[in-house]
C-alpha cells in the first residue's frame, strides 16, 4: 500500500508540473521591441495600467493612466493579446507598465484651429507650424514634416481666408488661415526720447563659465543636495526648484528630438504658482517642449531632479502635476509668458538680426498644453525699411504684450507695448534707453514686466537690469554666478530667475 501511494503521489506531482509548464507556455506572449523609444500621445479617456501581459490579456492591474496622461509618454515594446494590443509605457523617463493601445490618440492630427496673419508682403506662414501632433494607427507621434498639407505656406500679402487640410495615413484635420485686411497694421513711430543710463559693463560671450556643484561628468550630472542663495545689489535669489536633466528617456535611449525632453532650457514663466520652462534637444532647434510644474504640489527643491528614484506613490503624485507639451514650434523659446488659462510663446528666430518678416505668437492651453490659436504681428517704424524684429517679449495679460528691441545701430533699447483688439495687434513705443547695457554684444537672455512697479527686468548672462517703462534706468545687479540666466518672470511681488547647468529656478522679491 505504501508503495502504491508513493507511485500515485509521484504521478500526481508530475501531472501538476506538466500542467504548469503547459500553462506557462500557453500564457507567454511575444513582445515586439524597438531599438529606440517611440513617442506616444495620450487620448482623452483613462485606462488601467498592468504589471504583466499574457496571451489571454493583461494581468496585475495596479494604477490608472489618469496620473500620467499629461506626461511625456514613450515606449520600446508592445504585445498582441486576445484582448488587444498593449504597450509598455515609460512616463517622464520612468518605467510604468502595460496599457491598452486604445489609450492613445490614434490616427489623429491636432492643430491650432485658427491662424490669423498680419498683412505683410515680406512673409509667408509655414502651415506645419500649426501642428500640435500627428499620430499613426498605433498612437505613435509622427514628425510634423511627414504630414501632407494642402498648402505648405500661406502668403500674407493678400487679405482673405484659406482652409488648409492636413493628412497622414487615415488621420485628417483642417484649420483656417486668415490674412487680415489692414495693410497699415503694425506700422508705428519710434519717437520716444532715449533716457540716459550709466556706463556699459562687460560680460562673457558664449555659454556659461560655471555650473552647479554636481553638473559635471565627475558627478555623472547627478542631483544637487544643497540650495543656493545668490546676492547682489538690491536683489537676493534663493533656490525654489532644481529640475530634472531630462523629463524623458535620456541620450541614446530616446535620441529623436520628439521624444527627448531636455537638456537645454531657454525661457520661463510663472503664474499662479504654475512654473513653465521651454526645453530643447539642442539650442539651435526651433521645435521643442514646454514643461509645467505645479509648485503647489511639488514643494521639495530637490526631489524632482531624479524622478526615477522617487517612491512610487511620490512619483505618481509628481507625474500628475508635471505637464509636457507635444513637440511644437517654439522658435527660440526664450519669450514665454502665462495668464490664467494660457501660455504665450513668441516663436521668433533668434538668428535674424533684423527682418521685415512677421513674427508668430502661439497661444497654448494650460489644460492640455496644446496650441489653439496663432497670430502674427509686425512692428515697423513708418515703413518696412525700418523694421523692428523682436527677440524678447512678455505678456502682461491676454491682450497686452511688451516687446524689447535692441537698436544696435543707434546703441539703444526700445520698449514697445503691443495691444490686441480682436485679432489686431497695435504697437506703440512707450520708452527707450540710450545704452547697450552690455559693451561686448552679449545678447538679452531674459525679459519680463513688473506691473506692480511699471518696470522691466532685463537679463544678460548673470546681470539683471531694472528699467522703468519709459526707459529710465533704475538699478543693476551682478550676481557673479557665472551661469547663464535662461529666463525671467514676475508673478505678483516675486521675481523668478532660471539658471542653466543645472536648470534651477530661483526666486526673490521685486522692488
Amino acid at each position: 500500500m505504501k508503495k502504491s501511494v508513493k507511485i500515485s503521489l509521484t504521478v500526481i506531482t508530475l501531472a501538476i508540473a506538466a500542467f504548469l509548464v503547459v500553462g506557462i507556455s500557453y500564457n507567454c506572449v511575444h513582445a515586439k521591441s524597438y531599438k529606440r523609444a517611440v513617442t506616444k500621445i495620450a487620448g482623452t479617456k483613462n485606462y488601467a495600467v498592468y504589471h504583466h501581459v499574457l496571451k489571454g490579456g493583461p494581468a496585475g492591474k495596479f494604477t490608472s493612466t489618469k496620473y500620467f496622461k499629461h506626461g511625456q509618454i514613450q515606449s520600446k515594446k508592445y504585445a498582441t493579446t486576445k484582448k488587444g494590443k498593449y504597450w509598455y509605457i515609460i512616463v517622464d523617463g520612468r518605467n510604468v507598465g502595460w496599457v491598452n493601445q486604445n489609450f492613445f490618440a490614434r490616427n489623429k492630427i491636432s492643430l491650432a484651429a485658427n491662424v490669423s496673419l498680419v498683412r505683410n508682403s515680406y512673409y509667408s506662414f509655414p502651415t506645419r507650424d500649426a501642428i500640435n501632433y500627428a499620430t499613426d494607427s498605433k498612437g505613435t507621434e509622427i514628425d510634423p514634416q511627414k504630414v501632407h498639407v494642402s498648402e505648405s505656406s500661406i502668403n500674407s500679402s493678400v487679405p482673405g481666408t484659406s482652409k488648409v487640410k492636413y493628412s497622414y495615413g487615415k488621420a485628417e484635420a483642417a484649420n483656417t488661415v486668415t490674412v487680415r485686411a489692414d495693410e497699415k497694421e503694425g506700422i508705428s513711430s519710434a519717437d520716444k526720447f532715449a533716457m540716459k543710463a550709466p556706463k556699459e559693463v562687460s560680460t562673457w560671450k558664449g555659454s556659461s563659465k560655471s555650473a552647479s556643484r554636481h553638473w559635471n561628468a565627475a558627478h555623472d550630472f547627478g542631483p544637487e543636495t544643497s540650495s543656493n542663495t545668490f546676492k547682489a545689489k538690491g536683489l537676493t535669489l534663493r533656490t525654489r526648484l532644481f529640475q530634472p536633466r531630462f523629463v524623458s528617456l535620456q541620450y541614446g535611449q530616446a535620441a529623436d528630438k520628439m521624444g527627448q525632453v531636455g537638456v537645454v532650457p531657454e525661457g520661463i514663466t510663472v503664474k499662479d504658482n504654475i512654473f513653465t520652462v521651454s526645453m530643447f534637444y539642442d539650442g539651435n532647434d526651433q521645435h521643442g517642449h514646454l514643461v509645467s510644474y505645479n509648485l503647489n504640489h511639488i514643494k521639495s527643491k530637490y526631489a524632482a531632479q531624479n524622478l526615477l528614484a522617487l517612491k512610487w506613490s511620490t512619483f505618481k503624485d509628481y507625474a500628475s502635476h508635471i505637464r509636457v507639451s507635444p513637440y511644437i514650434k517654439l522658435g527660440h523659446g526664450q519669450s514665454i509668458s502665462s495668464t490664467g488659462k494660457y501660455i504665450y510663446v513668441l516663436a521668433n528666430n533668434d538668428k535674424f538680426k533684423n527682418s521685415s518678416a512677421s513674427e508668430e505668437i502661439m497661444r497654448i492651453r494650460k489644460s492640455d498644453m496644446k496650441m489653439d490659436k496663432i497670430w502674427t504681428f509686425k512692428i515697423w517704424n513708418k515703413d518696412a525699411a525700418n523694421q523692428r524684429y523682436i527677440h524678447n517679449a512678455t505678456f502682461a495679460n491676454d491682450h497686452t504684450m511688451y516687446a524689447l528691441f535692441h537698436n544696435g545701430g543707434n546703441g539703444r533699447y526700445e520698449y514697445w507695448k503691443v495691444t490686441r483688439n480682436g485679432d489686431t495687434w497695435t504697437p506703440t513705443e512707450i520708452g527707450a534707453t540710450q545704452t547697450n547695457f552690455i559693451s561686448n554684444g552679449s545678447p538679452v537672455q531674459g525679459f519680463t514686466y513688473d506691473a506692480n512697479h511699471n518696470q522691466f527686468y532685463i537679463a544678460f548672462n548673470d546681470y539683471i537690469f531694472r528699467v522703468a517703462e519709459n526707459g529710465s534706468y533704475k538699478s543693476r545687479s551682478h550676481l557673479k554666478v557665472r551661469r547663464e540666466i535662461e529666463g525671467l518672470s514676475v508673478s505678483g511681488s516675486k521675481l523668478y530667475v532660471e539658471f542653466t547647468k543645472r536648470p534651477e529656478l530661483t526666486v526673490g522679491k521685486t522692488k
